[in-house]
Formats: C-alpha cells, structure tokens, sequence
C-alpha cells in the first residue's frame, strides 16, 4: 500500500481523473469490487437483491465529534447519500489535505449539503482522538452540519473500518479514497479527493437517481482559493495546478485567512530559506521546536501544515506562482481587497 506522501505526490503530479475509480451492486467483499454496474441492474429488483445493505454494513456503536452515541448504519449510512473517509487528527501528511478539499466539495454542493448528501469521517486513532479533539478538528476546516465525525471503542472502530477495507495497522499508511454510496439504491463506489473538485461534486450528485446535471456552460474562468463566488483567470503560471490542488483548500492569496493564514506577500513576509525549508519538511521543523513553526500550530489549532512531498522543483514553482500575485496584480484583475475584518496573519 503507498505511503501517504506518496499518494499525495501521484495526485498532485500525474493528476487522478475524475470519476468513480471503484464501483460494484454484487459480491460484497471487504472492498468494493473495481467494476461498474449495469443500467440493467434494478436496485428495486427483488430478484437481484443489493448486498450493500444492513447485511454488510457494522452497525457497531460510535460516538460522534458533538458527544452523541450512534449506530453506525442505522444513523450514519441507512437510507442517506454519503461520503466515508478515514482520517486521524495528528496526522502530519494528507488527511489535513483531503479535509480541506472535501471541505471545498461540500461548498460546491451547496444547500444539498446536510439535506440530501452528508460526509462521515471515521478516526483510525480512536484512543487519541475522543470527540473534543475531534471537534476542534472539524472546527477548523468548517465542516458544519451534514459532516460527521466519529470515534468510538477500538473494537468497534477496527471492526467498521476492517470491513470497509481499511485493513493497514500502520496511520500512514491509512486508504486516503473515499467511499461514495447511496444506500436507498445500493450503488457505492470509490474516487479521489484529488480529483477536480467541480467534477468530483457532480460524482457525488450522481449516485443520486433523481439528479440531473446542468447544461454545460462554457467556462473561462477557474476558481483557485478562497471566496466561492470569486474566480481568477487561468494563467499559464508555474505552480498554478500544484497550489489548486495543494494548497487552495487551506489558503488564499489576498481573501484573508481561511483554515491557515493567507499567502499574500508571504515571500517579502518571509525568510525565503526558512519558508523553503518549511514547505518541504513541516513535521521536521515541529520535531525541532522552530519558534516560527510553534506559533503558526498555536495561531491555527487542528491545521498543521502536512509534509506533502514537495521537491526542489515544486517549491520553485510555488515561489514563482506567489510572486506573481502581487498587490498590483490582484488589483488589475479585478480581485476585491481583503475584508477588514480578517484576523491579521502572525508575522
């Protein structure tokens, strides 16, 4: 199984398409089967009943981010359209990462969110990560209603994320896809939270029957960071695909603070050697007790900056893609100042 850095590093730099990469209606092992199902294949066919029911599904106790005992499938998967992924809230590489961008998908889903289709993030580090810490976990990222997060006794965490196919004993090496099902039809499957995010949201909406995708619309423009409603021109700039990808779902350039603190002018902000180092190897310079590293962790609780892999040349290219949105720049484009009120990023 690839270690999360390297996931990270396949998505960022080959680019995982969108589309359910796993999805299956029959022979329910402990992972979903790689194959897609059939038109043919009538969910409300009693003669080809789905397995993906309350006789595949734990329904062991758990307690959620907000302190409340629940059962697993009857409260959490039976009759909802869901998103299941793992996560552990020390975890210094990619489950900040795929948090930060389910959290974008779930703003691209708009009023559905919470109403039609709901997340449940499962702790793979149940000792550790009781409901407190679990909620300052989902405060951070602004997970709000429809987002569950749940912990519960080791056996019963061990015995749903078993059957759900996460079987490493290593954090680490946790599954970093997500499950997407809807449990009235009994269709489930898996993707990437590196896909596009835009495409990603209408793989979601599609496991819903009823649902019907809008007219394409011709798109020159691509939203990158921050504001939903705001979108930047689609340069060909160094480090543009890298930071959407890594970066804009934990920060912006020139919108304020978002789950970590905005970006703009960090290179006149910043010691460039000490702010290289820190992109590269984050967890390290924690180890290290760097002043600057600390007061960042206290200024943003629960949203460590992860390792993601980066090389020599990513960094290049993220240093060229944050020099090239100067004030000016910003202002030329039409991008609105700053709210006032935005909490002033530690310098």
């Amino acid at each position: 199984m690839l270690k999360e850095g390297m996931v990270f590093v396949l998505a960022a730099c080959v680019g995982i398409g969108a589309g359910v990469i796993a999805m299956g209606k029959a022979s329910p092992p402990s992972t979903l089967p790689a194959k897609s199902f059939s038109s043919t294949d009538n969910p409300d066919n009693p003669s080809s009943p789905s397995p993906w029911n309350e006789t595949f599904f734990p329904n062991d106790p758990v307690v959620t981010h907000d302190g409340r005992t629940l059962r697993f499938y009857d409260d959490l998967i039976r009759n909802k359209l869901v998103v299941v992924n793992f996560i552990y809230t020390s975890c210094s590489n990619i489950c900040p990462l795929v948090t930060a961008r389910l959290s974008k998908v779930k703003d691209i889903l708009g009023d559905r969110f919470g109403r039609d289709i709901f997340f449940v993030s499962i702790s793979i580090d149940p000792v550790t990560d009781g409901p407190e810490v679990l909620k300052t976990y989902a405060d951070t990222y602004n997970t709000g209603p429809g987002w569950t997060f749940v912990t519960g006794e080791p056996e019963h965490i061990d015995n749903i994320r078993l059957k759900l196919g996460q079987r490493s004993n290593v954090k680490a090496e946790h599954r970093n896809d997500i499950m997407i099902g809807n449990d009235r039809t009994g269709t489930w499957g898996r993707d990437s939270a590196f896909s596009d995010l835009e495409v990603l949201a209408k793989t979601i909406q599609s496991f819903d029957p009823d649902w019907r995708q809008p007219p394409r619309v011709k798109e020159e423009t691509l939203a990158l960071v921050t504001d939903p409603g705001a979108s930047y021109q689609l340069h060909n700039k160094p480090g543009t695909i890298l930071f959407a990808k890594a970066c804009a779902g934990c920060h912006s350039i020139g919108y304020g603070n978002v789950v970590g603190p905005d970006l703009a002018g960090i290179l006149d902000r910043r010691d460039h050697d000490w702010l290289r180092r820190f992109l590269r190897e984050p967890d390290v310079m924690r180890g290290e007790k760097d002043p600057l590293a600390v007061t960042l962790d206290q200024k943003y609780p629960g949203a460590r900056m992860p390792n993601l892999g980066l090389s020599d040349n990513d960094i290049d290219d993220l240093f060229a893609y944050f020099a090239s949105h100067t004030t000016g720049e910003l202002a030329a484009s039409g991008v609105p100042a700053a709210p006032a009120t935005v909490t002033p990023v530690p310098r």
